[in-house]
This record gives C-alpha cells, sequence and structure tokens, in this order.
C-alpha cells in the first residue's frame, strides 16, 4: 500500500477498509510495530494538518 505513495493513516484505513478489515485497532497496532521496526516513517503534513506514513528509504 506504501510502495504507492505516501499516505495518512485515514487513507490507509479507507485501503484496507475496502479489502474487508473491521478492527482498525489490529491496524493501528500493526502500523505502530512497523513505526518501531524502523520500516515505516511518520512525518507531519502541514497543509493537511496530518501525519503522512511512508516507507522508509535506504
Amino acid at each position: 500500500m506504501l510502495r504507492e505513495g505516501d499516505l495518512t493513516f485515514d487513507e490507509i484505513k479507507n485501503k484496507v477498509k475496502e479489502e474487508g478489515l473491521k478492527n482498525y485497532w489490529l491496524l493501528r497496532e500493526a502500523l505502530l510495530e512497523l513505526l518501531r521496526s524502523g520500516v515505516v516513517e511518520k512525518y507531519p503534513d502541514y497543509e493537511r494538518k496530518k501525519f503522512r506514513f511512508r516507507l522508509k528509504r535506504l
């Protein structure tokens, strides 16, 4: 999903919702684990006043 580009949590949630996931708490936990392990980065989008997530660049 993040290979397509940087996404906000709401955009990620909507894409996962299309796939049929109904428990968004699991999504939050999975995203947090990816942040902690360094696979995903979180950065602010000041124009939209939201955080965006992207795959960490090597």
